[in-house]
């Protein structure tokens, strides 16, 4: 299969990067303004989708309660990225339109366990409730896409088996979804297993647009980038700062934070593949993030990319001339 020419890059930090303040109350959480503002920063430095929030039910994620108004606001602002909402329901794909939301991101978990732990909902309960989102807005403007959690391993139940996972694709196909995001929530799936996923999607529906949404539990989260991006897949999601988590898991969300969206410019456009986004500004980006926050995690934000560090680097060039020959270490 042969690899994509660009990549879409699709910050989530308004929604998913906030929903990690669910557990850790010792991070602040943004007002509504900085949240707009955020989005708006990020559709200027050229990303091109951005979830810009989470029509969940407030007492579940409380940092999401203006969900609303940031949808209001966001989509009033001049803007050339997509701006796409998380719905996990028919009740929240009903606020989402009511403010005028064009793309809906239907929240699903793979595994039962975390499905339950996560929603109330068995996943039977959950398509379901996606396959009626897709016929609500059948014959609109308005695009319905998945993104489907724990597509790799659950931290309750495992690896899910290939069969399974392409069987709840064919019910999203079925309902006439065109695009679908595998989600590595944990942050524990491994690049031959992230390849073997896709390349089994790809074989049976090479139409459908494929997503990643990556975690970094495991330290391999820029790696599964690659590997999905080798075997097809154009759209990957991060969070700028690298800031993020699932409100379901065993361990602290901050220590299994959403792959940052700087990092994922900088190995795409290193690459030589175009993002379209500029990644010095999405660097100071990420810090501000963290700054706003309190939290994440970030190589780029933290080291920059190699342009900066090359041009930091210079500022050593005097100490090294000046050292005698053979012997740069006296200066």
């Amino acid at each position: 299969m042969s690899t994509p020419a660009r990549v879409t890059i699709v910050d989530v930090f308004a929604r998913d990067g906030l929903q990690t303040l669910l557990h850790e109350p010792h991070l602040r959480t943004p007002t509504t303004d900085e949240k707009v503002q955020m989005i708006a920063a990020l559709d200027a430095a050229g990303v091109p989708e951005i979830e810009i929030t989470g029509f969940v039910h407030p007492r579940v994620i409380p940092s999401l309660a203006d969900a609303d108004e940031v949808a209001r606001q966001a989509l009033a602002m001049p803007h050339r990225a997509t701006l796409k909402a998380l719905v996990p329901n028919v009740k929240g794909a009903e606020r989402a339109l009511a403010v005028g939301v064009k793309k809906l991101s239907c929240l699903i978990v793979a595994s039962e366990t975390y499905q339950r732990l996560n929603s109330h909902m068995w996943v039977e309960d959950n398509v379901r409730q996606i396959e009626e989102i897709a016929r609500m807005t059948a014959g609109t403007d308005v695009e319905v896409t998945v993104g489907m959690g724990t597509s790799f391993v659950c931290p309750y139940d495992g690896e899910l088996s290939q069969d399974y996972i392409l069987g709840l694709v064919e019910r999203y196909a079925n309902a006439g979804i065109r695009e679908v995001s595998l989600a590595d929530s944990v942050g524990l799936a491994w690049p031959t297993l992230v390849r073997r996923r896709v390349e089994g999607i790809r074989a049976r529906w090479p139409e459908m647009t494929l997503g990643l949404h990556l975690h970094t539990l495991g330290g391999m989260a820029i790696t599964n980038a690659f590997a999905g991006f080798e075997a097809g897949v154009t759209h990957f999601e991060g969070s700028v700062g690298g800031i993020g988590g699932g409100i379901a898991m065993p361990v602290h969300t901050t220590n299994m934070g959403n792959v940052a969206t700087e990092d994922l410019v900088y190995l795409f456009e290193s690459c030589g593949v175009p993002t379209g986004v500029d990644r010095l500004a999405l660097a100071a980006l990420g810090r501000k993030a963290q700054d706003l926050i309190g939290t994440g995690s970030s190589y780029t934000a933290t080291f920059g990319t190699l342009d900066a560090f090359l041009e930091a680097s210079k500022a050593q060039l005097s100490r090294v001339a000046a050292a005698p020959p053979g012997d740069s270490r006296r200066v």
